[in-house]
C-alpha cells in the first residue's frame, strides 16, 4: 500500500500516527542513500471539502485525469509523494499516478514522466481519514524545478480533500490522460487536491524551512503562476546566497485559518503538529497567524471572540511544541488591517492585534521575532498596510508587499 498516515476521526485532533513499523520521517527505510535522506521540497495544508466560510467548492473526480504543478525547492535523485484522504469518508481509489518534469505550463519534458508506485504497486487505495506516501522515483530534480503531477480518477470519487487556494492553475480532462504529453481539452482549476507534498531524497538540502499561518502566507493577492507570495520570495532570496542555496522551503500558509479555532479548515493549534513538525527535514518554522481570530467575529458573530491573552497563549503553545521537537520557531507580527472588510476590522480587533504585537517584539517563547508589520505599514498611518503593498483590501499584501515581507526575514536566521 505504502507507507499510511492516519487521522483520529475527531476532527481538529490532527496528531499523524505512523501505521508503517520501521519508517522514519514518513517511511524511507531502505530507500534511503547512505549520504541522502528525504526532506520536504513542496508541500501545502489540507481541508475537508465545502468549507462553510468560503465560496471556492471542493469537487468530486470520476474517469477524470487531475493534473497539478508544484515547483519543488530541494535537490535530489529521488522524488516521492504524499496524497491525501485525510478528511474522506470513504476509501479514495485512485488507477494511475504520475511524475514528470513541467517543459511548459501543463505540459510535460519529452523523456521525463515516470509512473509513480505504492509497495511497488501502481495505483493506490487511501483509507478514510488517512495520508499515504508513495515509493521513490528516480527523478532528479533541482532548486525550482517545476513538477507536474498526474492523477488519474477511474471510479467516483467523494468530494475531495483540498486546498482551496493555491495560486497556481492546474487542469482536469476527461479519461486516463495521465501519461499524456499534453491534455486533451482540459479545463483549469485553481485549487489543490489529494496532493499533499513532494519529498526529495536529498544529500546536498541541510535546512528546511516551514512557514505555517493563513491567507497572507499562503500567498493571497500574490499573481496567480508567478510565484510571488512571501515564501516564494524569501526562497528566491535564499537561492540568491550562496550561503543559503541548501536551504529549502514549504508553504503551510491556508486562506482563511485561525490559531484557536476550526474554520476554514482545521484550527493552528490543531494542524501545527502535523503540518510543521511532521514535514521531513524541518529545521525551521516561520509562524504568522491571528489575525482571522480578531477579524472573523465580525462576520460569525461575538461568541467567536477572542482575546489577546488567548492569542498569546497559542502562539506560546505553538512555540513550546516547536522547541520539544527541536525546531527553531521565528514569529511574525501580524499585519495591519485598518478598513478592512467592514466589520472584519473594528477598534476592539486592532487593540488586541497591538497587545500581541507587543507581546510578540518582547516574547522569549520563540528563537526570534521578524516585524512583518514594520516592513508593510504606512509610516504616516501605521495602523494601515502601506498603499504601494496594498493588494486592494487593505488586508493582504500585493506582490511589492510580499517582497517586502520576504526581505524583512534575516537570512542570517538559516546560515
Amino acid at each position: 500500500m505504502g507507507t499510511l498516515f492516519t487521522r483520529p476521526t475527531k476532527i481538529g485532533a490532527f496528531v499523524l500516527a505512523l501505521a508503517a513499523a520501521g519508517c522514519d520521517d514518513g517511511g524511507g527505510g531502505d530507500d534511503e542513500g547512505p549520504d541522502a535522506r528525504w526532506v520536504a521540497a513542496w508541500a501545502t495544508s489540507m481541508m475537508e471539502p465545502e468549507p462553510a466560510i468560503i465560496e471556492t467548492k471542493s469537487r468530486s473526480f470520476s474517469d477524470e485525469t487531475l493534473r497539478q504543478t508544484v515547483t519543488v525547492t530541494a535537490a535530489g535523485d529521488r522524488v516521492r509523494l504524499r496524497l491525501s484522504n485525510l478528511f474522506g469518508s470513504q476509501p479514495l481509489e485512485l488507477a494511475e499516478v504520475r511524475v514528470a518534469k513541467e517543459q511548459e505550463p501543463l505540459v510535460t519534458a519529452p523523456g521525463s514522466d515516470r509512473q509513480v508506485h505504492f509497495a511497488g504497486r501502481p495505483g493506490a487505495t487511501i483509507p478514510a481519514a488517512a495520508e499515504l506516501l508513495s515509493d521513490g522515483v528516480d527523478l532528479e530534480v533541482s532548486p525550482g524545478d517545476r513538477l507536474i503531477v498526474s492523477i488519474y480518477a477511474s471510479k467516483p470519487s467523494e468530494l475531495a480533500t483540498w486546498h482551496p487556494f493555491s495560486f497556481t492553475t492546474h487542469a482536469v480532462a476527461e479519461g486516463n490522460q495521465a501519461a499524456s504529453e499534453r491534455l486533451t481539452e482540459p479545463s483549469t482549476l485553481s485549487s489543490a487536491f489529494w496532493l499533499a507534498g513532494v519529498d526529495v531524497e536529498s544529500a546536498e538540502t541541510d535546512k528546511v524551512v516551514v512557514t505555517f499561518g493563513d491567507s497572507i502566507t499562503d500567498g493571497s493577492y500574490s499573481t496567480v503562476d508567478a510565484r510571488r507570495s512571501y515564501p516564494d520570495r524569501l526562497f528566491a532570496r535564499l537561492q540568491d546566497d550562496p550561503e543559503t542555496r541548501s536551504v529549502a522551503v514549504v508553504n503551510h500558509g491556508l486562506g482563511g485559518n485561525r490559531l484557536l479555532r476550526d474554520s476554514v479548515g482545521p484550527s493552528g493549534l490543531s494542524r501545527f503538529e502535523r503540518d510543521v513538525l511532521g514535514t521531513p527535514g524541518v529545521t525551521h518554522a516561520i509562524v504568522l497567524i491571528g489575525i482571522n481570530d480578531i477579524g472573523m467575529p465580525g462576520f460569525v458573530g461575538p461568541s467567536e471572540q477572542v482575546t489577546a491573552d488567548e492569542l498569546i497563549d497559542g502562539l506560546e503553545s505553538l512555540a513550546d511544541q516547536a522547541k520539544a521537537k527541536g525546531v527553531k520557531a521565528f514569529v511574525g507580527t501580524i499585519l495591519p488591517f485598518e478598513a478592512a472588510f467592514p466589520p472584519y476590522y473594528t477598534i476592539e480587533g486592532e487593540e488586541i492585534r497591538q497587545a500581541v504585537n507587543t507581546w510578540i517584539r518582547d516574547n522569549d517563547a520563540y528563537d526570534g521575532v521578524i516585524d512583518f508589520e514594520a516592513a508593510v505599514r504606512d509610516p504616516e498611518h501605521p495602523t494601515r498596510i502601506l498603499a504601494a503593498f496594498d493588494g486592494g483590501d487593505h488586508l493582504h499584501p500585493n506582490d511589492a508587499g510580499h517582497q517586502a515581507m520576504a526581505d524583512a526575514v534575516p537570512l542570517s536566521l538559516f546560515k
